[in-house]
């Protein structure tokens, strides 16, 4: 289950514990504190993960089954919905809602391979195709 509303705004710990759990689905806090320190210098006590875990869980952000011992964490919100809203809220605030200067810019100021630059060719050529075949069906008698 996802949420439909707009995703609460995360704290960068908060998001660190949430992709955690992106990537591994379910977990305890235990193993959420371990995967965490593992991967960074700066350890954080269990206690904190637990705060943070349950402070995800009353913005809706994470379930938890308290049905079971140790309780078991999950994400209710995909990384793609989380993705989608970020890149809408920057894009609102940076370019007044304007994807396309987003965009525009990434190809302009960062390099790019071949690769890259072939890939961003068909997505533009789908596109076009696919607002042609729009038009075409808004312009045709009903």
């Amino acid at each position: 289950m996802t949420l439909k509303k707009p995703v609460p705004e995360l704290g960068p710990l908060e998001f660190k514990l949430v992709r955690i759990l992106w990537k591994s689905g379910a977990a305890s806090a235990r193993e959420v504190q371990t995967r965490y320190n593992q991967r960074h210098s700066k350890p954080l006590a269990y206690t904190t993960v637990m705060t943070l875990l349950t402070r995800l869980v009353e913005k809706g952000v994470l379930s938890v089954d308290r049905t079971r011992q140790p309780y078991e964490f999950k994400s209710q919100v995909s990384r793609e919905q989380l993705l989608r809203q970020r890149v809408q809220d920057f894009v609102d605030l940076f370019f007044e809602g304007q994807a396309v200067d987003l965009a525009v810019r990434l190809v302009e100021e960062g390099p790019l391979s071949q690769e890259s630059i072939q890939r961003l060719e068909e997505i533009l050529q789908r596109r076009s195709a696919q607002q042609a075949e729009s038009n075409e069906s808004e312009e045709e008698p009903q």
